[in-house]
């Protein structure tokens, strides 16, 4: 089964990189050692259906569903997964169909419209080739707002309303369900049967602007700890300490490491999606999974003015932080540690799992490619912007 990689060095030079990647789910280490491998000999590979001239059938690139996550996430992103010819439409494109037209450069109408999340969507073009089977994607119009809110999977019924050449078929009703705005998809397999690495959503669960993070500030400079944050317009020893100053503050607040991880959608072996919660739920719940927590962090980093990254390793993620604007020192936080550790002991561990794997990092091979440093600032540049916290006020 072949195997893509969406890389954001690559998105931000309006370019595509697609390399060989291993299909783990972030998991944290310490929960569950058992990640789903999509590949498995016992699932079938996907491949796009052989139909006859004129025929189409829906096709749905994550299942017969809608992820909110990823909706939002890639609403402003500069590049798509799709840069081929057989590809039309929405080049983030997940629901559409595959069709076969009736002669070269056959004319194609799709209108695609859902009950309460998805608006009257259409795409019109025509397909070049009547020998070949193409999927169209209308660019989608979500009810964003009503997507942030959903916190359990919940129905939608999508029409579908299709004209190859000059013959309407009749409208086609399929119900799907909308998942909850908390499952972030890491991986998903393709109705080409490609895996594409997608991790690079994490950022979006990174929230800067989220009002929780001013009162977390607050309580830091309340300590006593640092007199404020400069960011790097101070030395390095006041880098560390703002950070030190915001890991007691979180430990303060009774932020704990917590063993939820998993999403609702495990049974699913073409996606890999893992539960992240939101800023104010981890802070107001008290919980943090290894990635609600490298989230949390980040974002108060962000917010501070420093360059954060989350460490992505096969089955668990931490936090990476610049002690100078270069990027010369860089601390590295194993945030599961956050509640029973000192921020030293923390950094010495987080420092000793990218030690042990630095050479892993960027590399070719196949059994490597779950080891990546999903950099903020790039992301946002890319046009990854956080997730809404529809509950904070």
């Amino acid at each position: 089964m072949p195997r893509l990689k969406l890389n954001l060095t690559y998105i931000l030079l309006l370019a595509s990189l697609f390399i060989f990647t291993d299909t783990s789910t972030v998991r944290c280490a310490k929960d569950d050692q058992g990640a789903q491998e999509a590949a498995s000999d016992d699932v079938p590979d996907r491949i796009l259906p052989q139909l006859e001239q004129g025929q189409w059938e829906p096709v749905f690139e994550m299942g017969e569903s809608i992820y909110p996550s990823v909706a939002i996430s890639t609403a402003t992103l500069k590049m798509g997964i799709w840069n081929d010819d057989q590809h039309i439409g929405d080049p983030w494109g997940l629901i559409g169909i595959t069709v076969r037209g009736t002669e070269n450069n056959c004319p194609i109408k799709v209108e695609i419209s859902g009950g309460n999340f998805v608006k009257p969507s259409v795409f019109s073009g025509v397909l070049p080739n009547k020998d070949t089977v193409y999927c169209v994607y209308p660019d989608l119009k979500y009810d964003y707002e009503k997507l942030l809110n959903v916190k359990q999977t919940v129905p939608e019924t999508l029409s579908f309303k299709v004209t190859v050449g000059k013959k309407a078929d009749p409208e086609m009703n399929i119900r799907i369900q909308v998942r909850p705005v908390n499952e972030c998809i890491s991986y998903f397999v393709d109705s080409s049967g490609n895996i594409n690495d997608v991790s690079m959503l994490f950022a979006a669960y990174v929230n800067e602007n989220h009002p929780v993070i001013s009162q977390i500030m607050k309580d830091a400079l309340a300590s006593e700890m640092v007199d404020s944050f400069g960011g790097y317009q101070g030395t390095e020893d006041d880098v560390a300490g703002e950070i030190e100053a915001v890991w007691e503050a979180l430990k303060n607040r009774g932020v704990r490491y917590s063993t939820i991880t998993a999403s609702a959608d495990d049974d699913n072996p073409y996606i890999g999606s893992q539960y992240v919660r939101l800023l104010g739920e981890s802070v107001n719940s008290s919980q943090a999974n290894c990635v609600d927590g490298s989230v949390l962090m980040a974002s108060i980093f962000r917010k501070i003015g420093l360059n954060a990254g989350l460490v992505e390793m096969p089955g668990h993620m931490f936090v990476t932080v610049n002690l100078d604007q270069e990027g010369k020192n860089t601390a590295f936080i194993e945030t599961t540690m956050l509640g029973s550790s000192s921020l030293e002991e923390a950094m010495d561990k987080g420092y000793e799992q990218y030690s042990e794997n630095k050479d892993k990092f960027d590399s070719k091979k196949e059994d490597e490619q779950n080891y990546n440093i999903v950099d903020i600032q790039t992301a946002r540049v890319a046009g990854i912007m956080p997730i809404k916290d529809s509950s904070a006020s």
